[in-house]
């Protein structure tokens, strides 16, 4: 038997599923449009950085070795993004380039790949450095004193003060290791290394 008000019923319950449906896609656009949190970061400029050195009161300090902590400071407004593991170079007194690179990891040349490290407005990016500090090789003698650390980004080097005596075998120029940059605090969407 025909019955009109069932169908009614499903007419009613059709209309309400589109305006439902309608709500959803609205609301969706709306989201849209406010703009979403970004995956990726712009590139660090020399402009929104600060470069510099923390000993942690010689906690890296040893027997004929040594080390620091290498820190980079975003001071620019917004969130942007730096090579997780820069290359460093060293200038002596003269601001002459010294021949001097960091050692690659073991069984690894010339080394991992990394994906940028972002870090927040007003945050830091930590990275340890460690060297040999005494002229303990057999063949000895190839030990050097950096005046100054340099790090080049977009918009030019950043430079601070280093005067750390770092020794090699002889005639190495791999004179230092170097971890990965790591951000502190962790920006929203990162995994624990930070990486976008």
């Amino acid at each position: 038997m025909f019955r009109p008000v069932h169908r009614s019923r499903r007419r009613s319950a059709t209309l309400w599923a589109l305006v439902v449906l309608g709500a959803g896609v609205c609301g969706a656009q709306r989201a849209s449009a406010a703009g979403p949190v970004p995956d990726t970061f712009p590139d660090c400029t020399a402009a929104q950085l600060s470069l510099g050195l923390d000993d942690e009161n010689g906690q890296f300090d040893g027997m004929s070795q040594s080390g620091t902590l290498l820190v980079i400071r975003n001071l620019g407004p917004g969130a942007c993004a730096v090579a997780a593991l820069p290359v460093l170079r060293f200038e002596g007194r003269d601001h002459e380039r010294l021949a001097m690179a960091r050692r690659p990891p073991a069984g690894m040349h010339p080394g991992p790949v990394l994906p940028p490290v972002a870090v927040a407005a007003d945050a830091e990016l930590t990275a340890r450095l460690h060297w040999v500090s005494g002229d303990v090789f057999d063949d000895g003698h190839n030990c050097v004193t950096p005046d100054t650390i340099v790090l080049d980004v977009p918009g030019g080097p950043l430079r601070w003060h280093f005067g750390r005596q770092m020794c090699a075998p002889a005639h190495a120029t791999h004179y230092f290791d170097q971890t990965p940059l790591r951000p502190d605090p962790t920006l929203w969407r990162q995994d624990e290394g930070g990486h976008r």
